[in-house]
């Protein structure tokens, strides 16, 4: 079979049009170096694809070998995205899933729509010529751009912690391979086309396959966006805990007050009796009785936030009436340089992490220890805690030990919220000790 210029331009077509869709959807997902990574996958997907184009040469598109050919292919080019870009295993293969089907497509309709147009088929597909192909990328280019950027990619960005792309992919992957051993022998090999009864089949079989994609990105998108309100509400349910907590310590903050004040005369009479008596150990063992009458739960100020102040005393009360050691250090403003919706955020996952760590150990030895500093628009937020086991970490996101009832996306939350005010996020934990340092910048909003 010998090698035409129209083969060698349909096939550069085919994957140009794959990079195009994959840089202008994903380019700011990119990991560094960027051009080190791009390069990489390029000449990767260069591998594949000549090997793939010089299988079907030498085989023949009648081989029974084809479709094994395509397959093996196809997975190979299914791991290029992760070599690139900061999205999970099951999320990579999912998107080279959609724009491989994509690019099959695009052989699929070109095959069909030359036959409509034409009631013929070359002989031999490499004399197929180039204009149908070009016509039908045109044509499907803005649809499938629309597709990747309103559903795809909010669907990636959105529920990189849910389980289910660890098998999501699998979709797309079977519908490939249902193509190869299917519909790739019978429509796109030109000897074999089934005629015109069945010259609508691609077009149903391209409805049928991007209509599901279309119907799973929103069922991911529904069930990210549900975990994100649960989040959401189990964050408001502890902002509200923690502000009754603190109502709680005011008011008896103010009571035990008005009583000392209420008190004070009587006390100073006493006093002033034991002094004119000369009594020195009763004046004394009578201020030890009075200090330790007056000791009471301090509401707790320590930034002048309200927010703040009352999350860190819920879970600084809570962390001491569970025996474990806590410090607070706070260096910062009334008004801070960040909302108040996104410092509880940060703030109710990171120290109820660290709670629960903590909680969650056998040893006596807990702690947590918090520190707020702000300088003019940035904020440092840092907890650290102690811990037992295992820190469990899954393409590179760690995965969370909460309750079955919650999705754990704490972490993903607290990065979000980095993000958007451009910050710097670090995480560290050796042997025993887990740290969570954040620098917001809060010009960045």
């Amino acid at each position: 079979m010998n090698i035409t210029p129209n083969f060698f331009i349909i096939a550069a077509a085919y994957a140009v049009t794959v990079v195009i869709i994959l840089y202008w959807t994903f380019k700011d997902k990119i990991m560094r170096p960027v051009w080190g990574r791009l390069f990489v996958a390029l000449a990767v997907f260069a591998a594949v694809s000549v090997g793939g184009s010089m299988g079907y040469v030498i085989f023949g598109p009648d081989s029974y070998v084809q479709p094994f050919i395509t397959v093996v292919t196809a997975l190979g080019c299914f791991f290029i995205p992760y070599i690139v870009l900061d999205y999970n295993l099951g999320q990579c293969l999912f998107i080279s899933g959609i724009v491989k089907c994509y690019a099959d497509d695009i052989a699929l309709l070109a095959t069909s729509l030359y036959y409509l147009v034409s009631d013929d088929l070359p002989e031999e597909y490499m004399d197929f010529p180039i204009w149908p192909v070009l016509l039908v990328t045109a044509v499907t280019f803005p649809l499938i751009m629309l597709f990747y950027k309103k559903l795809v990619r909010p669907a990636l960005d959105s529920s990189g912690f849910l389980k289910s792309w660890s098998y999501t992919w699998l979709i797309p992957f079977m519908v490939n391979t249902m193509y190869a051993f299917f519909m790739q022998p019978v429509f796109t090999v030109v000897s074999d086309f089934p005629g015109e009864k069945a010259v609508f089949v691609p077009y149903m079989w391209v409805m049928l396959t991007f209509g599901a994609y279309v119907i799973l990105t929103l069922a991911l998108l529904g069930q990210s966006r549900n975990a994100q309100l649960q989040e959401g509400l189990h964050i408001s349910e502890i902002q509200i805990d923690a502000q009754q907590k603190q109502l709680e310590n005011l008011q008896a903050h103010i009571s035990e007050t008005s009583q000392m004040r209420h008190d004070m005369k009587h006390h100073l009479l006493a006093l002033k009796a034991y002094a004119q008596a000369g009594k020195c150990r009763a004046i004394l063992d009578y201020l030890d009785d009075c200090i330790s009458f007056m000791e009471f739960r301090d509401p707790g100020v320590w930034s002048g936030n309200p927010v703040v102040d009352a999350l860190l005393g819920y879970y600084k009360y809570s962390a001491e009436d569970a025996g474990i050691q806590t410090e607070l250090h706070v260096e910062t403003d009334k008004v801070l340089p960040v909302s108040d919706t996104d410092i509880c955020i940060i703030l109710s996952n990171l120290l109820e992490n660290a709670y629960e760590a903590c909680m969650r150990q056998k040893k006596p030895e807990r702690s947590i220890k918090v520190r707020l500093h702000q300088t003019g628009d940035v904020l440092i937020v840092m907890v650290q805690n102690t811990y037992e086991g295992t820190v469990r970490k899954q393409d590179g996101r760690f995965l969370s030990s909460k309750a079955e009832m919650r999705k754990g996306i704490g972490i993903t939350s607290v990065l979000d919220v980095c993000r958007k005010y451009n910050g710097i996020p670090k995480i560290e934990y050796s042997g025993s000790v887990f740290k969570v340092s954040i620098l917001l910048n809060g010009t960045g909003k």
